[in-house]
């Protein structure tokens, strides 16, 4: 098995443990991937996240997603996973 592929599975563990915000979170950027830092402050709040920064902090912190100069990413492993299934479901 790919080292890739165990962190992927590792980090689904994790994301299946999300509740609330943190999974509305967590969707969002399985489904844009990459996100500039205020667009994905303003889209969650729109989504209903009463606190974006600090739910994105908390899933950069997890390993979930990575965090760029300017911008939110999920994390590489879930980017191969979703490359390769087209989709994640959590």
């Amino acid at each position: 098995m790919e080292e890739w592929y165990r962190e992927a599975s590792m980090l689904l563990d994790k994301a299946r443990r999300l509740r609330g915000d943190e999974i509305v979170a967590l969707r969002y950027f399985i489904e844009n991937v990459s996100v500039g830092t205020l667009r994905a402050e303003m889209d969650l709040s729109r989504k209903g996240v009463s606190e974006p920064k600090r739910v994105i902090e908390k899933l950069v912190e997890l390993g979930l997603l990575e965090k760029g100069e300017y911008s939110y990413s999920l994390s590489l492993p879930l980017r191969m996973l979703r490359a390769r299934r087209g989709s994640i479901k959590i």
